[in-house]
């Protein structure tokens, strides 16, 4: 069939547009799993990994053509028509193929006739039926190289390759095969308008220089498309599972599109940097090509980073076994979880009719009215990148009176749908994974949800896992404004977990403490009386207080009366965001005109200290809510009370509010650096641009690395006093760069503090300290340290208390507050008389031999003084006067204290250390090298060696000497060129028939010197006075000298016989 070309894709610039030049931003998901599986998503990782694993065993139970029926049925549910409808209507343009080769044609390995091809029209038809689906949706198909011939990776997951047989790098066979499958599947679909492109060859991850083997392939691939389709689009992944581009620049089509994958990194708006060059430089496009397998927040950020930088993505997948993370989770049904117990030695094996009905109802289950829909994974992926607004799980708000089920807060980001302080995994950023639903279950948001057998107002699920300050938010539609009661479907083990509700972020329950349940799963109802709903829609909320965990499945309202028999009581009391001021929430409305002169009504206490309340105003916005502002800040840990004593404020109902007696606030205050304190650089809130790596430094931990202009990291810090402050900075590197603190304000505002140049320090791990002050205002602050001028590491930074003049001495120590610059000070910030180190040299000259005492110490001054110096050592000691310099003789070797002092200046003194050193030891080490005439030297102690050898002498400086002996008697003597240091002698005797002793042997060992003997290998026989062999061996020398073992010879004469190269000999022996 052939199709108009009115949608059909191509590349425009860095954009990808269609024929009538209108840019399509490629929104898009594959359905991984069904032209090939992936043993994590079939729950086989580990044993089975790759599809063709996980067929061989699926033949071994249940044969070869129920496996062959299984893989058909597979593929006919895995992705259908009413697959394709959904992806329309959630709002996705495009579906990305991931395509197995042999579902087109033959192995090589198989192939009749060795370099042809034989052609399978099954994943054709496949792909015939996704277009016709996608076609009245106007989706475009991507196809995608998935498993290539051979295997593109030695990750056989992804690819299914097969170490046995040669991959797609490793066969020439399997590349040509390769360009002629993309030919073919070029020429059937060159007029099809929704095939949005081909993606030559997924995730490549193998070892090819320079890419230059993938280039080639690439081009080869692209010469036979362009033979029969010159129209559609290219897409190129890298190396290194897509993202290694180099080598594949520049373009060599027009109609070509740069595609990178992501995974499991932070979402930061820096960081794209690394491929958004590859589209300016060569002004193409870039495609996201695959992302997936994190929380819904990594999804929602990501695609919004993808789109802020207008690159078009896809998203992966569509379905899997057992997961949270796509829009359609399929159970394990209990026959396919027995055939995995088997397959992993924990289960009996399975009949064959039991595997293959098994296989057939897991295959069944993959139809979309069999799956689980995950709505919040679409969302996330279109919805929630547009807007903040949330939306009722189950499409309506939910009724009160009526149940609300925990696990179905409302649809939306976090922050807006809920709060959780663990909403995504960033391993590869972090080096760590980070499960964001711990429970695994029902959602893929940072809630933590459990499946449950609660049997009263359950849903099959629970929230648990609960952190102080999470909470998650339910659009309700209350049926009347009224006196409700709730009942709390809770379980713990633990008593003491803390919880409240708020409607429109106004509490209506004081804070509740849950009691033990007997266990996480024993459910029982806590009731809350006396809950004053307002009528209409709102945003119920349900908070979690502290950090003891507690299981909450739902919430039934009840009515349970009228508002008006209620008194007007305070709820609840937490800290304001400004951290000096602190949130009162009442029952009912509040008569703003009531508060007024109340001030002195409240009474406040911070760890049993009173602060002093400075105004009492309503809230603008929240109308059963007033706020206490302090004269002071408080910090997070901080232990916080409110009492009421006045009788002046009153609801808008003339209510008369209550008194009340040490109300519990709340202290919500963000985590802050109080000053002075070492802040480690890792620390921070939030970090743009920079990299975290271990660092060797003192403390070890974790420095920032790989800075670059423009790179910063925040820090949330409180400074208790207005002044200046000393500042420390820790870094290392190769390059001066330049650091600037800032705070930060409103609308990101930045006022700098200080800018300071690091130093070189000649090593990324060698760490040098860099100091300054910096003058700091009083109070709460997001502190920014800024990049201003990278190429280092950075450790910490560390804050001192004031030092006002800059001497060294804090202020609360400086008994001399206004000391000029530059002065040197004592430990009490005065000024004090100062020479500085180089006003003197010193030099010490050892003796000229051990026990001569004939060393000296030389001292000189700079500055004209007369010194007194003072000399002690062992068994020596003198004091003298001088003025410019001074020799001290005939010192013996060892340390000796010089101490200096100045008698118009009797505060002043300095000492030092002065080693005279006792020189070496003449020292000589020669052996003999085994089976040779050579002896090796090693020499220590001198300068200079005199070296005789039988009357003849050479000098050198060498310590390693050797030596050639003479047969005979050989006289070694060596000396240096002092005299003192005496003469090494040493006799070398040097034989040509070999020597044996002792004689008689008395120890069972006969030895045998065989010198200039030059043999590798020499024969020894013993014979006794009858002339018959007794023993007989071949030794190899090592040495100079056999060892011969006659221990198994008897007491009395015996004939020892000695064969050489050149001669053989012959001695007598006596053994007693």
């Amino acid at each position: 069939m052939s199709f108009g070309w009115s949608q059909g894709l191509h590349t425009q610039g860095t954009q990808i547009v269609n024929s009538n030049g209108e840019e399509v931003l490629l929104r898009g998901y594959g359905p991984g799993g069904w032209q090939i599986m992936e043993g994590y998503m079939m729950q086989t990782s580990g044993f089975a990994g790759s599809q063709h694993e996980i067929k061989e065993r699926l033949v071994d139970l249940m044969g070869e053509t129920n496996t062959e029926v299984f893989f058909d049925k597979w593929r006919e549910n895995h992705f259908t028509q009413r697959d394709v409808d959904s992806l329309a209507a959630w709002g996705f343009n495009s579906i990305r193929i991931p395509m197995h080769y042999n579902l087109f044609t033959l192995p090589i390995e198989e192939e009749a006739v060795p370099g042809e091809n034989t052609w399978i029209e099954t994943g054709f038809e496949l792909i015939d039926d996704v277009l016709e689906w996608a076609a009245p949706h106007d989706i475009y198909v991507i196809l995608d190289m998935h498993a290539a011939p051979g295997g593109q990776g030695a990750g056989s997951e992804i690819n299914d390759y097969d170490p046995s047989k040669p991959s797609l790098w490793e066969s020439q066979e399997n590349r040509d095969k390769l360009v002629a499958l993309w030919t073919r599947i070029a020429d059937r679909y060159k007029d099809n308008e929704w095939i949005g492109g081909y993606d030559l060859i997924n995730e490549t991850h193998w070892d090819l220089p320079g890419n230059a083997l993938l280039r080639e392939v690439f081009e080869d691939i692209t010469v036979g498309i362009r033979s029969v389709d010159p129209n559609h689009i290219i897409f190129i992944e890298g190396n290194s599972y897509a993202n290694d581009h180099s080598g594949l620049t520049p373009p060599w089509d027009n109609n070509m599109v740069y595609s990178f994958h992501k995974y499991w990194s932070t979402n930061n708006p820096g960081d794209l940097d690394w491929i958004l060059p590859l589209r300016t430089q060569y002004n193409v496009p870039l495609w996201m090509g695959e992302s997936g397998e994190n929380s819904n927040t990594w999804f929602t950020d990501a695609v919004s980073l993808f789109e802020d930088n207008n690159i078009g993505w896809a998203w992966w997948a569509v379905r899997k076994i057992g997961d949270i993370d796509s829009p359609y989770a399929i159970d394990i049904n209990p026959g396919y979880q027995d055939i995995l117990d088997f397959w992993q030695g924990n289960g009996a094996q399975p009949t064959a009719t039991e595997a293959f009905d098994s296989m057939m109802e897991l295959a069944d289950n993959l139809l979309v009215e069999n799956s689980r829909f995950r709505k919040d994974v679409p969302d996330a992926l279109i919805r929630q990148v547009q807007t903040d607004e949330t939306i009722p799980y189950n499409g309506t708000p939910s009724a009160i009176p009526g149940v609300i089920h925990m696990s179905d807060f409302d649809l939306g980001k976090n922050n807006f749908a809920y709060y959780d302080t663990v909403v995504a995994d960033y391993n590869l950023s972090t080096g760590d994974f980070t499960a964001w639903n711990s429970g695994w279950s029902y959602r893929n948001d940072g809630v933590d949800i459990e499946k449950n057998n609660d049997n009263v107002n359950s849903n099959g699920y629970h929230v648990g896992f609960v952190n102080q300050g999470e909470w998650m938010k339910y659009t309700v539609n209350v049926n009347e404004a009224a006196v409700y009661k709730a009942k709390v479907r809770v379980a713990s083990q633990q008593t003491g977990g803390e919880f409240f509700l708020s409607i429109d972020d106004q509490e209506v329950t004081a804070t509740q403490v849950v009691n033990s349940t007997g266990g996480w799963t024993q459910f029982s109802t806590y009731e809350i009386n006396d809950i004053i709903l307002p009528a209409g829609e709102h945003a119920l909320k349900l908070h979690i207080n502290n950090d003891i965990a507690a299981n909450y499945s739902s919430i039934e309202f009840e009515t349970t009366g009228s508002i008006d028999a209620l008194a007007l009581t305070a709820l609840n009391g937490k800290t304001g965001t400004d951290e000096k001021s602190l949130e009162i929430t009442i029952s009912e409305s509040l008569l703003a005109t009531s508060l007024n002169a109340t001030e002195d009504q409240f009474f406040v206490l911070i760890n049993g200290e009173e602060r002093v309340v400075t105004s009492v105003t309503a809230d603008p916005l929240r109308e059963r809510l007033f706020i206490l502002k302090l004269e002071d800040f408080f910090l997070l840990g901080d232990v916080i009370t409110v009492s009421y004593t006045g009788t002046s404020i009153q609801s808008q109902s003339n209510k008369t509010l209550n008194t009340f007696t040490d109300l519990n606030i709340n202290n919500i205050a963000p985590y802050r650096v109080v000053i002075p304190a070492l802040i480690q650089v890792e620390d921070y809130d939030v970090m743009e641009g920079m990299g975290l790596e271990d660092t060797t430094d003192e403390g070890g931990g974790q420095n920032l690395g790989y800075t670059d202009p423009g790179d910063y990291a925040d820090y949330s810090i409180f400074v208790p006093e207005t002044g200046l402050y000393g500042i420390k900075f820790r870094v290392a590197g190769f390059n001066q760069g330049q650091i600037g603190l800032y705070t930060v304000g409103e609308n990101d505002v930045e006022t700098e503090l200080i800018v300071v140049n690091t130093v070189v320090t000649n090593g990324w791990q060698i760490w040098e300290t860099v100091s300054d002050n910096v003058f700091i205002e009083k109070g709460v602050h997001k502190l920014r340290m800024k990049i201003l001028s990278g190429g280092f590491n950075f450790n910490w930074m560390e804050f001192d208390y004031p030092d006002s003049d800059g001497d060294g001495v804090l202020d609360g120590n400086d008994d001399c507050p206004n000391t000029p610059e530059g002065a040197i000070v004592d430990i009490s910030g005065c000024e004090v008389f100062f020479l500085p180190a180089d006003n003197y040299v010193i030099s010490a000259f050892s003796e000229t031999c051990r026990s001569q005492n004939n060393g000296s110490i030389s001292l000189s001054a700079v500055a004209n003084y007369t010194y007194t110096v003072s000399i002690s050592g062992e068994n020596y000691a003198a004091m003298e006067i001088f003025t410019d310099d001074i020799n001290f003789e005939n010192l013996s070797a060892g340390s000796y204290e010089l101490c200096i002092t100045l008698e118009e200046q009797p505060d002043y003194g300095q000492c030092f250390t002065v080693v005279v050193i006792e020189p070496d030891e003449l020292n000589v080490n020669a052996n003999r090298v085994a089976n040779s005439s050579r002896i090796n030297m090693t020499i220590n102690g001198g300068d200079l060696y005199y070296i005789s050898l039988n009357e003849e002498t050479f000098i050198t400086s060498e310590s390693e000497v050797e030596l050639v002996l003479s047969k005979g008697l050989n006289k070694l003597s060596i000396r240096t060129n002092k005299e003192c240091q005496g003469v090494y002698e040493k006799t070398f005797v040097v034989n040509s028939a070999p020597i044996v002793y002792p004689n008689p042997v008395q120890n069972n060992t006969l030895f045998i010197n065989i010198d200039l003997i030059e043999t590798s290998a020499v024969p020894v026989e013993i014979f006794d006075v009858t002339g018959k062999l007794i023993a007989s061996k071949i030794y190899y020398p090592t040495s100079n000298t056999l060892e011969v073992d006659v221990s198994s010879i008897a007491n009395g004469f015996f004939v020892l016989k000695i064969t050489t190269a050149e001669k053989t000999y012959n001695y007598k022996i006596i053994k007693q």
